[in-house]
């Protein structure tokens, strides 16, 4: 495999029509992030996520700070299928928590 790549896992084929197949990176970082920002511009909307972090203010005295590290682009249109899935998954698990 070119340049140390690790071989990626291809799931099933799909039955729906016009869609294509996934493929999971074997090599995916695992990433938790605690705050978020959002940037749109007109035709890309921009999620940008950090963590909180230890930190000196100017004054020396510790204190807490946001550390951005991942920057994901998408089109508009990919934003509005991801808040379609997200409003679906919390769904999903707030009636989970009130059974």
């Amino acid at each position: 495999m070119a340049n140390g790549e690790q071989e990626s896992k291809q799931t099933a084929p799909t039955d729906q029509p016009g869609q294509l197949p996934r493929i999971m990176s074997r090599q995916m970082a695992i990433y938790y992030s605690n705050c978020a920002m959002v940037a749109t511009t007109p035709k890309d909307i921009s999620l940008i996520f950090g963590r909180y972090v230890p930190a000196n203010n100017q004054q020396g005295e510790q204190t807490m700070a946001e550390l951005y590290e991942r920057h994901i682009y998408m089109t508009v249109e990919q934003a509005e299928e991801l808040k379609n899935t997200l409003t679906r998954t919390l769904e999903v698990i707030k009636s989970r928590e009130t059974k």
